[in-house]
């Protein structure tokens, strides 16, 4: 062993002081036996007894072992986020592009440990819009800032991923439960309250629901709800969970979201990160046949605790199960994966052999959130999606800039899939060999060994805090290449049949802003874009399907007949610069209908569902706009697919506005 190794399996825990001493002294031929925590002549004889020898298990990659996300890939069908210095995706993507640094002072109004010092934070993270969920005030105030946060984060991904509305209805567990997803919540702990407010709570009691719970009943959804925290792996860890359900068949999609903030003083020090992020998974052959989006693809992953061995040697063997677990064989890898032995790191040398030219962890988002804690999973997932979409690697610790980003092929030419690893805490940043050493003539052995024994964190090992040193790693790949559609061959623009196109929201000014934010969108020459293999532009049908089947039916409603995308468009734009039931331009109808006593007495029965078929069936147009704007939900009988090729459009406009921090946030982290 080296002077480096012997330091490192001292900290571990797998060598005595005396016996680390006497090997950095050279005194000391043999390595002594590892500590063990319990002698076994200190257990009761019962438990004494030989254990039974276990049966063979799963060979990995054939879609089981423990341990490992295995078997059946899962697709990423939506995905939004906010991080500090930028409030969508596309905003971090920039980031990343330009190599920005997202650091800045502590935002005003918050309470502070040291004066002067700067990290990664949000901005506004004390406004939500309860409306957009129906809640009163008190309501709004059972939740604490960080489930405001990813509620809002849920609801966008759910929208990006066109299900909230129709299809979420129709996402079926194996015994027909409808809505059935599951819901897996990454939280860092509570933080503090904001100064200023006038206002202080007590800690909410044992016995309330965890934050996946009450996002599950806000949201509705019905598959299984789970709160993690592994410390800065809790995304990754609560992803890997959440393929696993998948995976079982336990939900037909799985909801996974992270939040992460520093609110009180004790959470904050110089680089402290914040941010919420969300993800919906599906299983890739569901979404391929649904005619879903496809970001990425999520092959496999891996999770596991170093236990008392030092934290380091674990990557390599993380990520040698992940990579057999996706059935990905490096060149020089037997049939276990990566012969990495106790001390070995990832087997770099046969990564891009499969296509794996990327690994994204908490060192390589560090500059764009900093120590982000929870969400830094959410951060190296976001990245690399990006970076898979646009095939440009970014600049990282390892790459001064970006670069496009060439397919690898295989030894008969055959062109792999981009491949990405992401982990947290991730592969340990390089050293010099000769730092331990140094050491060791600096100060001697022994001063040596107790200098390791008192540092913060393992040498070497990125992103453990020193406490829960779960490690999870994915293997994270390009979404497949769908067929390109032929041209389209139809009459031209305004000469076709007439679309309805449905539009609402939750307040009258949600839906003003949402019209102005949807025609900016169909504006642009660039926007509205189809699926790859979908239209290049908007697509008339297809955004009118997608607003029928994809957004949630609420209260304020908008209707408006049309036979082109612009003038759609401009419907839209006049709307939104005059709103209201008879102010907005001609051909556009609007309804409020939150003082409305209730539902129509027609709504939900069989024959008011085979009569608005019946009207959609025969283009009865007229008619279904005014059962739409009189509170019938038109859209829920319409098929969720097969249909026009699905477009991405811009989310609701969300309408914050400060609220009281909620319970739970009035203490030290918890």
């Amino acid at each position: 062993m080296d002077t480096r190794e012997i330091l490192t399996r001292f900290k571990g825990g797998t060598l005595r002081r005396e016996h680390a001493v006497a090997l950095l002294a050279g005194t000391s031929p043999v390595v002594a036996p590892p500590v063990v925590a319990l002698p076994v002549a200190a257990l009761p004889a019962a438990d004494r007894e030989p254990l039974p020898t276990p049966a063979p298990g799963p060979v990995p990659g054939d879609g089981a072992g423990p341990g490992t996300g295995a078997g059946m890939p899962c697709a990423v069908v939506g995905i939004q986020g906010r991080f500090p210095q930028a409030g969508d995706l596309e905003a971090f993507w920039r980031n990343g592009l330009q190599g920005r640094i997202a650091e800045a002072a502590l935002p005003g109004g918050r309470r502070s440990a040291c004066a002067g010092w700067r990290g990664h934070f949000l901005d506004g993270v004390e406004e939500f819009d309860p409306d957009l969920f129906g809640l009163g005030a008190r309501e709004a105030a059972g939740l604490d800032l960080r489930e405001r946060l990813l509620a809002q984060s849920a609801w966008q991904t759910l929208e990006s991923a066109g299900y909230a509305g129709a299809r979420l209805e129709r996402l079926t567990a194996c015994d027909g439960t409808a809505r059935s997803v599951g819901v897996y919540a990454a939280l860092g702990p509570a933080g503090g309250a904001l100064p200023g407010t006038g206002h202080r709570h007590t800690a909410p009691p044992a016995s309330r629901p965890g934050p996946a719970a009450r996002l599950s009943r806000l949201l509705d959804l019905r598959g299984p709800s789970l709160s993690v925290d592994s410390g800065d792996s809790s995304f990754l860890t609560a992803l890997h969970l959440a393929l696993g359900a998948l995976r079982a068949g336990e939900c037909a999609a799985a909801l996974v979201g992270a939040v992460e903030l520093r609110l009180h003083p004790a959470c904050q020090r110089p680089g402290a990160g914040e941010g919420v992020a969300a993800v919906l998974l599906k299983p890739l052959a569901a979404a391929r046949a649904d005619g879903d989006r496809v970001h990425a693809v999520i092959r496999s992953s891996a999770v596991g605790h170093p236990g008392r061995a030092a934290p380091g040697p674990q990557y390599g063997r993380l990520v040698g199960r992940a990579l057999a677990a996706a059935g990905l064989r490096p060149p020089g890898t037997g049939p276990q994966g990566p012969d990495s032995g106790p001390q070995s790191e990832a087997p770099d040398a046969g990564l891009e052999a499969v296509g794996v030219a990327l690994e994204e962890s908490s060192r390589t988002v560090a500059a764009l959130v900093g120590d982000a804690g929870a969400v830094t999973g959410a951060a190296a997932l976001v990245r690399a999606v990006g970076q898979l979409r646009h095939a440009v690697l970014l600049a990282g610790p390892d790459r001064p800039a970006p670069a496009a980003w060439e397919p690898a092929r295989s030894d008969d030419g055959t062109v792999l899939p981009r491949r990405a690893l992401v982990s947290v805490p991730g592969p340990a940043a390089p050293a010099s060999s000769t730092d331990a050493v140094d050491a060791v003539d600096a100060a001697g052995p022994a001063d040596a060994v107790d200098a390791a024994d008192t540092a913060d964190g393992t040498d070497g090992v990125d992103g453990t805090d020193g406490g829960e040193g779960v490690g999870v790693v994915l293997v994270v790949e390009e979404a497949p290449a769908v067929p390109r559609a032929p041209a389209r061959t139809g009459p031209p623009p305004g000469t076709g049949p007439a679309e309805l196109v449905l539009l609402s929201a939750a307040t009258p000014a949600h839906l003003a802003a949402t019209a102005g934010r949807l025609a900016a969108r169909l504006s642009d020459d660039g926007g509205g874009g189809g699926r790859d293999g979908g239209p290049a532009g908007p697509d008339l049908a297809a955004v009118a399907h997608e607003l029928r089947l994809g957004r949630a039916v609420l209260r304020c409603r908008l209707a408006v007949t049309v036979r082109t995308v612009a003038e759609l468009a401009d419907a839209l734009a006049g709307f939104a610069a005059h709103p209201g039931p008879g102010a907005g331009p001609a051909g556009v109808r609007s309804a409020d209908l939150r003082t409305a006593a209730g539902p129509p007495l027609i709504e939900g029965l069989e024959e008011t569902r085979a009569y608005v078929a019946a009207l959609w069936q025969g283009g009865r147009l007229e008619q279904l706009t005014r059962l739409w704007l009189a509170g019938v939900d038109v859209c829920a009988v319409l098929p969720a697919h097969p249909g026009p090729a699905a477009v991405e459009l811009p989310a609701t406009v969300l309408r914050p506005r400060p609220l009281e921090p909620g319970p739970g946030t009035d203490g030290a982290p918890q």
